[in-house]
């Protein structure tokens, strides 16, 4: 996939406080920070954050899908972060059952 500065994300916080929160799977998270997209994948943190470089790489990379803190929240599906165009698009996975 051929990203744009627009659709990658430079920081990704590393506070311990915060990655040891349940992982947010994508649905929020995002900010600005020193004019780059930044990205918190702790559940329920909105401030004291600890901004690390990332070098430039796509949401999904950054998002803890794994147990312990990536294991899914009950009755939440994650996102699954994908580009159309240039643009982000976010969608829900689906449990592969039909619902009518």
């Amino acid at each position: 996939m051929n990203l744009s500065t627009r659709d990658i994300v430079h920081w990704e916080c590393h506070s311990p406080e915060h990655r040891v929160l349940h992982s947010r799977h994508g649905n929020g998270g995002l900010t600005i920070h020193e004019g780059a997209w930044a990205y918190c994948d702790g559940a329920g943190a909105n401030d004291a954050h600890r901004w690390s470089p990332t070098g430039g790489v796509a949401l999904e990379s950054l998002v803890r899908w794994t147990a312990p803190n990536g294991a899914p929240v009950e009755g939440v599906r994650p996102l699954t972060v994908t580009a159309t165009n240039g643009s982000p698009k976010a969608s829900r996975r689906t449990s592969g059952v039909r619902q009518t």
